[in-house]
């Protein structure tokens, strides 16, 4: 009876981090601190790159998938998503919500939500990542991320996926061409496709 009892509150809690957009497997590391939100420059001012998408699902369902746990697969240049922990109060989703993501190779960033928009046929979600530890964003001050979700027959909708990044301050303008070259339209953009197609399946 016992064992039942404990297997029953454990799923019940498990249940309760799930629904709230928190994954098991990801903790602040030893001494975190967390940071403040980054100002965030006029979004044309920054480097972007865009991917789309064409999913035959409604958009109700697409956007319901979307609100499930964080898990994203690593390419072969960057890391993918382990799980991800809530550094605020209630779900991850509403404008002020933020969370911790811990990577498969074992960096973190923070990300918050900026903006969430909906329409009978549409809906917007805009986020803020920065504290990148990572290497491979060793050049990143903070990114914007922004999805919208447009339904463009019943059971067809489309998903524009836009990556806005600021850089570091003191780049040299070849570094930052390499950074837009390779990392953005190379590295960054295979990534995106990849998980873009993840979603497709």
């Amino acid at each position: 009876m016992r064992t039942f009892e404990y297997r029953f509150h454990f799923a019940l809690a498990l249940a309760s981090v799930l629904s709230c957009g928190q994954s098991l497997g990801c903790e602040p590391p030893a001494g975190f601190v967390n940071p403040p939100r980054p100002d965030i420059a006029p979004l044309d001012a920054l480097l972007s790159h865009t991917e789309e998408k064409d999913i035959a699902q409604s958009l109700a369902a697409v956007t319901q998938a979307a609100s499930r746990t964080l898990r994203i697969d690593a390419t072969k240049d960057l890391p993918g998503v382990t799980g991800t922990f809530r550094l605020s109060d209630g779900p991850y989703g509403s404008v002020g919500a933020r969370r911790l993501v811990c990577k498969t190779d074992g960096s973190i960033s923070v990300e918050e939500v900026l903006l969430t928009e909906s329409g009978e046929d549409f809906r917007r979600f805009r986020y803020v990542v920065w504290n990148y530890t990572s290497p491979k964003f060793r050049d990143v001050d903070y990114a914007v991320g922004e999805f919208v979700r447009t339904q463009v027959a019943p059971e067809k909708t489309r998903v524009n996926w836009t990556y806005r990044f600021a850089l570091k301050k003191g780049l040299s303008g070849e570094e930052k061409s390499r950074f837009q070259k390779v990392f953005l339209e190379r590295e960054f953009a295979l990534w995106m496709r990849t998980q873009l197609d993840r979603k497709a399946e």
